[in-house]
């Protein structure tokens, strides 16, 4: 296929975004989902370039964190490392993921701002690419910690529910993009609050059963209730140690995913202002 002409045509069929409605743009976003590939497949040849590790890098990384921070945290909880690594190899994943593509969308409003040069580009076609990211690192990150897995306990393998935990890490994937456009906005009209994103995201890691099981707290239940990122988790930790998806982790999903769609309904139009002013913010 010829790249260049493909761009082209798709750029010259579309209306300038800034003065689309959100779901006129959620429909050219669909159809410039092949650009999306293009974008995501130019940054990370701009990230093995810098790094020198590429794709390689989050198998990597959770490869040495589980291994180590893992042991570690099995010899503090005093937990069976055959049960708790299995559960945190699991997890991190998730989190780190998560965590990388919210760090990236707290600036995502930087980049969406370069697109003014290019008016029939989808103004959402930095979210998508961020999902593409959280996608393919986190079935990266997955595989790493398949690995570990395998070396402590192969019936964990043996019997997790494979097709569940793939469309867990989709609808997981689906949920954060409909989020997509409030944390831009919320990160890029509050601007103040991306010196304390690190310290918010470590608040969250630690009240998440990530570090920990969720059976530790029996008395303080209401922790884990109320915490959206935990039947975020669940909807691959259960397939993948319980051999099932929870019921009820499917249907908060989605309620977050729906709520997340009609706020980003709401903020559509203050975002591309806060996007097209910015240079007077």
């Amino acid at each position: 296929m010829n790249r260049p002409g493909y761009v082209s045509r798709i750029l010259s069929t579309e209306a300038g975004w800034v003065s689309r409605s959100f779901w006129t743009d959620v429909l050219v976003l669909v159809r410039q989902r092949g650009l999306a590939w293009q974008l995501y497949l130019a940054e990370m040849a701009e990230f093995r370039r810098s790094s020198g590790l590429g794709l390689i890098a989050p198998f990597v990384s959770v490869l040495a964190h589980v291994i180590v921070l893992g042991s570690v945290m099995a010899l503090v909880f005093d937990e069976q490392i055959d049960v708790f690594l299995p559960f945190f190899a699991v997890s991190f994943p998730i989190w780190q993921s998560f965590s990388n593509f919210i760090l990236e969308e707290a600036y995502a409003n930087e980049k969406t701002h370069r697109l003014l040069d290019f008016p029939r580009v989808s103004g959402s076609i930095v979210h998508l690419v961020a999902g593409l990211s959280f996608v393919i690192a986190l079935l990266l990150r997955a595989a790493a910690a398949l690995l570990v897995i395998a070396a402590i306990n192969p019936n964990v393998l043996v019997r997790a529910d494979y097709p569940a935990a793939i469309a867990g890490i989709l609808l997981m994937s689906a949920v954060l993009m409909a989020w997509a456009v409030p944390v831009a906005y919320l990160f890029d009209r509050f601007r103040l609050l991306r010196s304390f994103l690190s310290q918010i995201l470590l608040a969250v890691y630690i009240i998440t059963p990530i570090l920990w099981q969720p059976d530790r707290l029996k008395s303080h239940r209401w922790i884990i209730d109320w915490n959206p990122m935990f039947y975020l988790m669940e909807l691959v930790r259960g397939p993948m140690l319980e051999e099932r998806l929870s019921w009820t982790a499917l249907a908060v999903s989605l309620a977050l995913g729906v709520l997340g769609i009609l706020t980003s309904w709401l903020l559509f139009s203050a975002n591309q202002r806060l996007v097209i002013y910015r240079w007077m913010a």
